[in-house]
């Protein structure tokens, strides 16, 4: 009889490659349990998780990740300054709805560009990890120093590793999140806007399916009190992501064409580029600004960028939390 239960599935198919899949989380590796005898430890991908697969909601700003300039957790993410020294912090949870069985995983965290997409894992850096890690039940949260890397602006992924909860992954990073509730990703940054004086954000676009081309949009939305008209966000797409948007028929939605290459976000509820073709394991660059008008000083905003396929659903995106500043 097939199981119904994908976790159990899983842990099945998994038990062939169990050695070298734990060789490489650096657990030993341990005689496969029971389903019901197995740990399932989750970390969520948002405020509504509970552990289930497949996830809903938003995957890629997940709370259970936040990078703090001390071993203290902090109350929201910290501007990370590039070159200078990090915690990461991640809450593990336990016990998810797969099982309740005891046992000592690894905790391990990578980090890539600031964007939407990334192939799992060769578009990934490895940061560190901590082994050995006993999780009670309830919450613990794990800190991991990082000396961020110099150059642009990064999202983070963590992922948790025991001998009967391992990931069952493939190369779409948004899949592997929204599958495996012991995989968490986290694309937040803190952007304190000046007034009158632009922020630049890096972030690259792209796909990161099997698939050949996929044709998506690249949406913007801004929930609770809009950044946009007590600032302003443009975002400049580069010449070769404005060829291709130019080649799909200029598409979109609230946006303004600001120059050549760049457009501004004009409609707080929702703006849409779109009709852009990428190729599998592409990432191709663009750049988001954000400028704070004198009405947006001390003021908090969020914004997300998230990239959408052609049938609407998500693949990725950045969330960005604005803070007015003189």
């Amino acid at each position: 009889m097939i199981s119904r239960n994908p976790r159990r599935r899983r842990t099945l198919i998994a038990s062939a490659a169990l050695a070298v899949a734990t060789l490489f989380a650096g657990v030993a590796p341990a005689a496969q349990a029971a389903p019901e005898a197995r740990s399932d430890v989750f970390i969520r991908d948002n405020g509504n998780d509970y552990g289930y697969e497949d996830s809903s909601g938003s995957l890629y700003s997940s709370p259970d990740v936040r990078v703090c300039f001390t071993q203290i957790l902090c109350a929201t993410d910290d501007p990370i300054v590039q070159g200078g020294d990090a915690f990461i912090h991640v809450t593990l949870n336990r016990p998810g709805p797969y099982g309740d069985g005891y046992e000592k995983g690894n905790l391990q965290v990578w980090y890539t560009k600031q964007g939407t997409v990334a192939q799992w894992p060769n578009q990934w850096n490895y940061i560190g990890s901590a082994a050995d890690v006993d999780v009670p039940y309830g919450t613990k949260t794990v800190v991991i120093p990082w000396k961020v890397p110099i150059g642009s602006h990064f999202c983070l992924l963590a992922r948790w590793l025991s001998p009967t909860d391992l990931p069952t992954e493939g190369l779409s990073t948004s899949i592997n999140t929204r599958k495996n509730n012991n995989i968490a990703w986290h694309n937040v940054n803190a952007v304190p806007a000046k007034i009158k004086i632009p922020q630049f954000r890096p972030i690259v676009f792209g796909w990161d399916g099997r698939e050949p081309t996929a044709v998506g949009d690249i949406v913007f939305t801004q929930p609770g009190k809009p950044f946009t008209g007590p600032g302003r966000i443009t975002i400049n797409l580069g010449p070769d992501l404005a060829a291709r948007w130019r080649a799909g028929g200029a598409k979109g939605e609230g946006i303004e064409r600001v120059g050549e290459t760049e457009l501004a976000i004009v409609n707080p509820q929702k703006a849409r580029i779109s009709g852009l073709t990428f190729k599998s394991g592409e990432q191709v660059p663009a750049q988001l600004s954000f400028t704070a008008g004198a009405e947006a000083l001390g003021g908090k905003y969020t914004v997300h960028v998230t990239q959408v396929d052609q049938r609407g659903n998500e693949v990725g995106g950045v969330e960005y939390r604005i803070t007015g500043v003189q």
